[in-house]
């Protein structure tokens, strides 16, 4: 089990968010406990602009240089799946994917399964996960969190993602 770190000093994040990364057959599974929640989920729509409320993420990069994977987990289940290119979001469906969610007290646990013999894939798998905690509806937050910290306002940072 890992900790996000705050993502613009790189130290410990609060509230604290735990991340375990493990393969299941073919699939990866990211289980993730945000803690201390204000449990806002912005919208009940998939593919919504979910990160304006508390959001859990992983990005993942498969080895192709013009795209990768967003995947995002609301408290309320909703999800967002998209390959993100350098000027635009292209949604994907989403037969590779499962997530489950639920909440105890003011945690919200999460858990994504993403198949990837459903996807075309390289030995070159990059990865990062985050957490943005919002308690009302906003285009930026302050309350951002990453395994591996950007060190600025956007998570969108390549350079930052971890070797798998």
């Amino acid at each position: 089990m890992k900790y996000l770190l705050d993502n613009f000093s790189g130290k410990i994040a609060k509230p604290r968010t735990s991340v375990e990364i493990k393969n299941k057959g073919s699939s990866l599974v990211f289980s993730f406990a945000a803690e201390e929640s204000s449990l806002f989920s912005y919208s009940k729509k998939n593919n919504d602009d979910l990160w304006k409320g508390s959001v859990v993420e992983v990005f993942l990069d498969l080895g192709d240089k013009d795209f990768y994977y967003e995947f995002e987990v609301a408290p309320n289940g909703a999800t967002f799946i998209a390959k993100k290119y350098i000027d635009h979001l292209e949604f994907v469906e989403n037969n590779f994917f499962k997530s489950t969610t639920s909440i105890k007290e003011k945690t919200y646990i999460v858990e994504m399964e993403i198949d990837l013999s459903k996807l075309r894939i390289s030995n070159y798998i990059r990865y990062n996960c985050f957490r943005i905690e919002n308690e009302c509806p906003k285009e930026k937050s302050d309350n951002l969190s990453a395994l591996s910290p950007t060190l600025c306002d956007t998570f969108h940072i390549r350079d930052k993602f971890l070797d798998l």
